[in-house]
């Protein structure tokens, strides 16, 4: 299966040629997908398609998500934030965020019951991994007593912003450090006028949990599932094209993530 290399940045302008294209290729691929971006949830062609869930926050004024989108608990958390001293910053890109996001990729080798894939990143490859679309992108920066415990990136697209990256040092968790990050990506949309802010997929699971908390709601995007040969016509047509663990009973899933958490917390404690 083939896919655009960064689909969330990268629109399909001209759908047809690109598919003719595939089919010229040597050695092809089965199967091309992709899907509509934000916020067009009406399907615009007429390809086998399947509904993809994204986290969408629907945004008016700053004054009116703190009001209406979140609750107690975030409202709660964003003011422990402020007491405990943490300053969300606009911050250009350069070496002072490049060694703050090294330190942050280095503190820990698991998040979320996984693996963390930047664990053990140099500071070039770093810097390598978040000069992309810089252009229009925003970085935040997070401090506490000046230092350097969590950065945001926001890259504005033609009708959304997209949160690329949300992270910040576990150390600090007891500061509400991600809350206090959302706070500032929505006062800074908010103030371009951006009327969909997107964070990644809708799935189950604590992160999903924070986004929900944050006003964060499920959008159902069109994906496209496109035969280019005759075993993508056939694994299409048996739901091969679908990733294994979407197969699994939820409740098996839940189990399966549980213990894959463990198993990693047990091989790399931290």
């Amino acid at each position: 299966m083939c896919r655009i290399a960064a689909p969330w940045y990268e629109p399909v302008r001209d759908i047809e040629k690109l598919i003719q294209a595939l089919k010229r290729l040597r050695p092809r691929p089965d199967l091309f997908t992709f899907f509509q971006r934000v916020p067009r949830v009406d399907p615009e062609y007429a390809y086998f398609m399947e509904r993809y869930s994204v986290a969408v926050l629907q945004l008016g004024s700053y004054a009116d998500w703190l009001a209406r989108s979140v609750g107690k608990k975030t409202r709660h958390s964003l003011r422990n934030a402020l007491a405990k001293g943490v300053i969300i910053l606009e911050i250009e890109f350069g070496d002072e965020l490049v060694a703050g996001i090294h330190e942050v990729y280095n503190e820990t080798p698991i998040r979320y019951g996984k693996k963390f894939p930047h664990y053990g990143d140099t500071m070039a490859t770093a810097r390598s991994e978040n000069i992309t679309y810089v252009e229009r992108s925003q970085f935040l920066a997070a401090y506490c007593q000046e230092e350097f415990v969590g950065f945001a990136k926001i890259v504005f697209e033609e009708e959304f912003a997209d949160v690329l990256q949300l992270l910040s040092k576990t150390s600090h968790r007891d500061k509400n450090v991600n809350n206090a990050l959302i706070a500032k990506i929505v006062e800074v949309c908010a103030s371009r006028g951006v009327a969909h802010v997107a964070y990644g997929d809708w799935d189950s699971g604590t992160l999903t949990d924070f986004k929900r908390h944050c006003g964060f709601t499920k959008m159902d995007l069109p994906r496209y599932y496109i035969p280019i040969t005759t075993w993508g016509a056939i694994a299409l047509k048996f739901g091969l094209h679908r990733p294994l663990r979407t197969l699994a009973p939820p409740r098996m899933a839940r189990l399966a993530r549980k213990a894959r958490s463990w198993w990693h917390h047990l091989r790399m404690p931290h």
